[in-house]
């Protein structure tokens, strides 16, 4: 007896392989295919021709090569070795009549990468002649990377800076360049009208061994607070697991108390593991 539900099989089969099967494979190749193409036709960048880049390429498009400059360098640690790379990027940072600010404040940041105390004084000069802001504000960041202390004085007269990101900029690498001095300075930031402003010196005070900013990283601390100010969830996360370290380095009585109820009732879990480690490496420093 012939099985008529055999022809009803077949044409579903086939048609199963022809809607899904084969496009698939065909789909699966062709992509196979493009990345093939796209490996072998990729253009392998270096700082040499990026830096050609930047000198000949479109001003609309500088910053970027510029930017992926200061990431190759920071990936190749052989390349900040190289003398004839760093005149360019000192060239390029300095030259205000040819590149632009963001182009040239991503050379500040390039030039952070270099080893040595000469990028860092080189750093500071630029900072001392420098007018635009932006480019001020990556100048700041490089030598807070640089810990280049000599600039202290320099660093703290943008402590005044009517801009915020400035003020916020130089309070922050005050407190990375570890001076004492910058104490005075960073105390008179706890009545800025920018609320990160005072966070940010209140925990650059904090790791100076001043306790004057402790009213502010509790306020970083209160949940509730940043709830109602409506500061959201990732960039809350950042200001509380700073201010867990910031409090961690005040060892203040109740710091404890503090710390384990965020371990155990925070609703970030980043943030309850910020204080755990806090508290592990608080015990291993003072066991009992």
């Amino acid at each position: 007896m012939v099985d008529s539900e055999a022809p009803v099989k077949n044409s579903g089969r086939k048609l199963f392989y022809g809607l899904f099967v084969f496009p698939l494979v065909i789909a699966v190749g062709m992509a196979v295919l493009l990345c093939t193409v796209v490996l072998m036709t990729r253009e392998v960048e270096t700082p040499e021709s990026l830096i050609t880049s930047i000198k000949t390429g479109a001003p609309s498009k500088r910053w970027q090569k510029a930017f992926e400059l200061s990431n190759e360098l920071n990936r190749d640690p052989a390349m900040i070795r190289s003398e004839s790379i760093r005149k360019e990027v000192r060239h390029i940072l300095t030259d205000r009549s040819e590149y632009d600010a963001r182009t040239r404040a991503y050379m500040a940041m390039a030039m952070a990468r270099f080893e040595g105390e000469e990028p860092a004084a080189f750093l500071w000069e630029a900072l001392r002649d420098e007018t635009e802001e932006e480019v001020q504000l990556y100048l700041l960041w490089a030598l807070g990377q640089k810990q280049y202390a000599p600039a202290r004085e320099l660093i703290a007269t943008f402590l005044t800076s009517p801009q915020e990101e400035l003020r916020k900029m130089a309070a922050y690498v005050l407190g990375s360049l570890g001076d004492p001095a910058s104490v005075p300075a960073l105390e008179a930031l706890l009545s800025d009208e920018a609320r990160d402003v005072r966070w940010n010196a209140a925990l650059s005070l904090a790791r100076l061994g001043s306790e004057a900013g402790l009213g502010e990283i509790l306020k970083m601390l209160d949940r509730s607070l940043l709830d109602r100010e409506g500061v959201p969830e990732n960039r809350a996360e950042e200001i509380m697991i700073n201010a867990v370290k910031g409090l961690s380095l005040l060892r203040q009585a109740d710091s404890a108390v503090i710390l384990e109820e965020l371990s155990q009732s925070d609703k970030s879990l980043k943030v309850r593991q910020a204080a755990l480690e806090v508290m592990a490496q608080t015990q291993k420093a003072n066991p009992s």
